[in-house]
């Protein structure tokens, strides 16, 4: 015979012990099929390659911008009491984020700001993301009927492994590959590594837009692991090893403050994805 209690846990841990598959296909659909386009992209290399390169250096902000945007719904369903509270609490903090945003660009942007917002294809663009990551959130809010306290844990990972990336795929490894291409650039003009490629050739270009299509492919990646038993037992986010934050460029950073964070922020997650209540 099976006590109340008893049977009580085994009904949480059967929530939450395996992986979700159902919600790995839908989180990532959108990421793997914008890296299977670059990928094709890059292989067919198309004659506008000079717009796609315009646009790949657009989706760093945005990338970043949007894992600001899981970090405020991570703490919207963190309060979650009713669909109409959660959707007024998210529009209120999108703005916010908006206006810093936009603070933001005129600071770094200075006397070009205004050209610049003003080119149709640039607020178009703009536009049109910033609605649909707002409907895409909205619509996940109000219609939203499951447990709100894990899928907040599970966006806090999300979003703590989005910003991660962005700094990572984002900015570090370009870099170290730019400074390897250079190198290598160096090594054809001395007579050597003549197999390598020229910025402005086509087999360059290609070479961006798959990268592209790596950068979208791990970002799949990063969602799909918020979804399965592991993330589920642990807690423990995509990125949040010691060794990763010890690659991370991050200023007067101490990696053993970050470790024992990172190490309470997986406990409390772990304990609220089990069942166990918001422990710290």
């Amino acid at each position: 015979m099976i006590d109340n209690e008893s049977a009580s846990a085994i009904a949480r841990a059967a929530t939450w012990q395996g992986t979700d598959w159902q919600a790995i296909f839908t989180w990532t659909l959108i990421p793997l099929t914008v890296a299977a386009g670059f990928v094709y992209t890059g292989l067919v290399t198309p004659d506008d390659i000079d717009v796609w390169a315009k646009g790949l250096v657009a989706l760093i902000p945005l990338e970043f911008f949007r894992a600001i945007v899981v970090s405020i719904q991570s703490e919207t369903y963190r309060d979650y009491r009713s669909p109409m509270q959660a959707v007024r609490s998210f529009l209120l903090s999108f703005a916010i984020l908006i206006v810093i945003s936009l603070v933001l660009s005129v600071s770094i942007l200075k006397g070009d700001w205004w050209d610049w917002i003003s080119t149709p294809d640039v607020y178009r663009a703009i536009a049109f993301a910033l609605a649909l990551i707002a409907v895409d959130a909205v619509i996940s809010l109000y219609f939203f009927r499951g447990d709100a306290k894990r899928l907040s844990a599970r966006l806090e990972a999300v979003a703590d492994d989005a910003r991660d990336w962005v700094q990572i795929g984002g900015f570090q490894l370009p870099v170290v590959l730019l400074l390897v291409y250079g190198a290598l650039l160096i090594a054809h003009e001395t007579g050597h590594a003549a197999w390598v490629p020229y910025p402005s050739s086509p087999a360059a270009r290609s070479a961006a837009l798959l990268y592209a299509g790596f950068y979208f492919f791990g970002k799949a990646m990063l969602l799909a692991h918020a979804q399965t038993a592991e993330f589920n037992r642990s807690g423990e986010r995509l990125f949040g090893a010691a060794w990763i934050q010890f690659l991370i460029w991050e200023k007067n950073k101490n990696m053993e403050i970050t470790t024992r964070n990172e190490r309470a922020a997986a406990k409390k997650r772990a304990a609220i994805l089990q069942g166990r209540g918001d422990e710290t």
